[in-house]
């Protein structure tokens, strides 16, 4: 049976709070008499007990006097030695603040990807009769989708040797009535594709993109963000 998640808050409850303390300080000197033991190292714990009172001696290993002449070691040393590796809070809060902000942005640009990629399947599908309502955000961001898959179609079919032609000139030609969708989205698959009048589905250069989109399909390709 799967250990239950610890919840890391303080514990209200007085003496389920003692004798977690009891029991965590005794894991705590555990480990550290087995890396003692283990690789010979030379450690100390000492443990305070917020509920004892102030005059109350620590909870210490492997004794008080060891762990007393451990410290007095370290405050020896010369300060670059000793506060190598230390970091500040100010420090600690920043490189945090950092880390988060990454994950921000990080988490931003995949919800666009998604967003870009259900509003493409939205006039795919027929749900959306146009990308007439679309911020330039958001098209920007369904272009940037587009070629991206593009691209990734194209190299898929260079590894399989398939060859460029494969994608950008197509032996049948899309004819506009059959084409599933126009407007700005033809366009935009048009301009993917390295055209220029922006046509949709009538241009030269839109027929090779939906066969395109078509190839990079039948060959598994996913165009949406999971």
């Amino acid at each position: 049976m799967a250990r239950q998640k610890v919840n890391l808050q303080y514990i209200t409850n007085k003496l389920s709070r003692r004798a977690t303390f009891k029991r965590r300080c005794r894991g705590l000197m555990k480990k550290t008499s087995e890396i003692a033991a283990l690789c010979g190292a030379r450690a100390c714990v000492v443990v305070y007990d917020a509920g004892a009172g102030a005059a109350a001696p620590p909870e210490a290993w492997p004794s008080a006097a060891e762990a007393a002449r451990l410290f007095r070691k370290y405050r020896g040393m010369p300060e670059g030695s000793s506060l190598k590796k230390a970091t500040g809070q100010l420090q600690h809060l920043a490189a945090r603040f950092a880390r988060v902000r990454g994950q921000v942005k990080r988490s931003e640009v995949e919800n666009g990807e998604r967003d870009a990629a259900a509003l493409l399947h939205e006039r795919m599908a027929g749900r959306r009769r146009s990308l007439a309502g679309a911020t330039g955000k958001e098209l920007a961001a369904v272009k940037d989708l587009v070629e991206r898959r593009l691209r990734e179609a194209k190299e898929r079919l260079r590894q399989l040797g398939a060859g460029e032609d494969a994608v950008v000139h197509p032996a049948v030609a899309v004819a506009p009535a059959a084409a599933p969708f126009g407007g700005e989205l033809g366009a935009v698959f048009y301009g993917a594709s390295g055209g220029s009048d922006g046509a949709g589905p009538s241009g030269s250069g839109s027929a090779a993109a939906m066969e395109a989109f078509n190839q990079g399909c039948d060959l598994g390709f996913s165009w949406s963000e999971e």
